[in-house]
Parts: structure tokens; C-alpha cells; sequence
């Protein structure tokens, strides 16, 4: 039962996240008149087909990816336009613009999706302010600068919003003492205190903190939307550095998971809670990773966009064909190596 259930968990989330993915293609496509010839939810084998205009709608036995696919040309082998009689346009002899529109929507579903996920799962959650409610028995020496009532501003010249912001900055210096701004009867203060150091012997770690006790934050619904809204503005921070360090190069391909490794993330989730943020997260991962300037990702073929854009004249189809095959073949080898590491990390 708990591997049907690990099955279920699987097919609903990575099936609904290819749905909406490629369904956003779909739509736009339609929108601008660009003709599909397939759109299919899943690989393989068809289970169910059914053709309407010129469109097949078609489910495959692997429900593990999916696809759009588009006419590229108007005229077929036999010199005729197989799309005139349903007054619509392949993708390539549509103008940039609606190329463009059509590639990036897959994109822009599945980051949008994932960010709302996140910000009505942050909406049902208990939240701590940053105002102090007392000083940790153990850190006595901040008694004399801080006291309860306290409301945290900054913490070594960063913005803090949130108790989590609080944690990450003090951790993130590495020091035994903090500058703080502090807002106390309507007034700003700045201090420096010394934070609490904890070493770990287990593990030989060191790690800091401030050594006081933060407030709850009511549950009105103003409060619960405010927390919400920063939580996700901080977790989209976060991600953009993340991002920002992939284009640089700075992640171990070791680093990467794939859908093995995503599965068994899937399969490993406890509660609503849990199985919705995992959601979330392989939503904007999706969004994110598509748009890589890779060949054979959505990225790839933007970036082909802008080149001609640029050039003012479209590559030769023949030079296009040969670059998505490159980019399709490194893809491929990508998807090997990180299949093999996710088996080497379960095992």
C-alpha cells in the first residue's frame, strides 16, 4: 500500500507540473495561431488519443514528462498547406514576439505557480515576530543593552523583517558579537552585543546566536498575509542567489538531483504541509532550470530568439536543427550522469 501511495504522490505532482507547464505553451500558442500538432502528458506508448482540428490530445504510459509539439513548417512533403484549411501558422513562421510569448510561458506558469504554493502554505502557518519577549537565562550579558519589548530592525547593517532573517544573518557573520538596531518606545538604537557561540562535538561545527526569545505574532489575517508576503519575497531572495550561483558555475554537478532523486524526495513526504512546499519547490526548480540557455531546454530556443533578434535575419533551419541536436545530446549525458548520482545517494 505505502508503494501505491509513493506512486500516487509521484504521478500527481510531477504529472500536474508538466501539465501546467506545457499546457501554458499550449494556450499561448493558441492565442497567437501557432498550429499544434500533439500536445501529450506523458512518454511512451499512447494510452488515450483523440484528435480535434489539427490537434491530437493524447495521455502516454510514462507520466514523467510531456510535450507540445508544433508545426514547424506550413507546407508538407507533398508541397501542400496542410494549415491553411484551419487558419492557423507554423511556430518558426510566426514573428518573434509570439515565439517568444509561447516559450517563455511554460516558464512563467511554473515559477508563478510555485511562488503562490508557497506564499498560501506561509499563510497557515504560527509566526514569530521580531520584537523580544525575554533574554535567554544563558546569554545574561545582553540583559544590560536588550530587553523585552525590543523590536529587531537590522543586524549587521542587513533588513530584518523576519526571526528567520534574525538566525541567518548572525550564523552567516561568524562572530561572537552582533551590531544591532533596535526600536525601543518609537526610538532607533544602535548596539553591539555578544551572541551565545555553541560548538557541536559530534560534528566539530560552531554556530551562533543572539540568546533571546522572540514574540508570536497574532493570527489576524492581516498578520498572517504580512508574514506570508515577506517569507515569500525572502525565500524568492534566496532562490535568485541560488540561480545566480548556477549561471556562474559555482554548483557541483554532484549537487544536482534529478526525477529519480525528486521522487524519492516525493515519496519521503510526511503531511499536507511537506508534500505542498516539496510542490512549490519543483515548480519555480522546473521554471528555473528550463530556462537555462541550453539547446533542447525553453531557454535555448530564447536565446535563439534574441540571436535573430540581434542578427535581424533567422538562422538557417539547418544550423537551428544542429544546435537543439547538440543541446539535446548534452541534455541526455546530463540526465545520465545525474540519474547515476541520484541511485549512488539512495543506495
Amino acid at each position: 500500500m505505502s508503494f501505491l501511495i509513493g506512486a500516487l504522490k509521484i504521478i500527481f505532482l510531477l504529472g500536474f507540473l508538466v501539465f501546467i507547464h506545457e499546457g501554458a505553451h499550449f494556450l499561448v500558442a493558441k492565442k497567437c495561431n501557432v498550429a499544434v500538432r500533439e500536445f501529450s502528458i506523458g512518454f511512451g506508448p499512447k494510452i488515450f488519443s483523440k484528435k480535434k482540428n489539427e490537434t491530437n490530445y493524447s495521455i502516454r504510459a510514462i507520466p514523467l514528462g510531456g510535450f507540445v509539439d508544433m508545426y514547424e513548417d506550413d507546407i508538407n512533403a507533398n508541397n501542400e498547406n496542410i494549415l491553411k484549411e484551419n487558419n492557423a501558422n507554423s511556430f518558426l513562421n510566426s514573428s518573434k514576439s509570439k515565439r517568444f510569448a509561447i516559450t517563455i510561458a511554460g516558464i512563467v506558469v511554473n515559477v508563478l505557480f510555485g511562488f503562490l504554493i508557497y506564499f498560501i502554505l506561509q499563510c497557515g502557518v504560527q509566526n514569530v515576530t521580531t520584537t523580544i519577549d525575554r533574554i535567554d537565562e544563558s546569554a545574561q550579558s545582553n540583559l544590560a543593552m536588550l530587553q523585552g519589548g525590543d523590536t529587531i530592525k537590522e543586524v549587521n547593517g542587513q533588513k530584518i523583517r523576519l526571526k528567520s532573517q534574525i538566525d541567518i544573518a548572525i550564523a552567516s557573520a561568524g562572530k561572537e558579537e552582533a551590531e544591532l538596531k533596535i526600536e525601543r518606545n518609537g526610538i532607533i538604537q544602535e548596539v553591539k552585543i555578544p551572541v551565545k557561540k555553541i560548538t557541536n562535538e559530534e560534528n566539530n561545527t560552531v554556530s551562533y546566536r543572539l540568546g533571546v526569545y522572540m514574540k508570536k505574532a497574532d493570527k489576524t489575517f492581516e498578520n498572517q498575509v504580512y508574514y506570508a508576503f515577506w517569507k515569500t519575497a525572502y525565500f524568492a531572495e534566496m532562490l535568485g542567489k541560488s540561480v545566480s550561483s548556477m549561471f556562474k558555475g559555482n554548483i557541483n554537478p554532484n549537487e544536482m538531483v534529478g526525477p529519480i532523486g525528486i521522487s524519492e524526495m516525493i515519496v519521503e513526504t510526511d503531511g499536507f504541509y511537506e508534500f505542498f512546499y516539496l510542490l512549490a519547490v519543483v515548480s519555480i526548480s522546473l521554471g528555473v532550470t528550463n530556462l537555462l540557455p541550453i539547446p533542447g531546454l525553453d531557454g535555448g530556443r530564447l536565446l535563439l530568439i534574441i540571436v535573430e533578434a540581434i542578427r535581424r535575419k533567422p538562422l538557417k533551419r539547418e544550423t537551428e536543427a544542429q544546435i537543439q541536436l547538440l543541446g539535446f545530446s548534452f541534455l541526455i549525458m546530463l540526465s545520465i550522469y545525474v540519474a547515476f548520482n541520484d541511485v549512488v545517494r539512495i543506495m
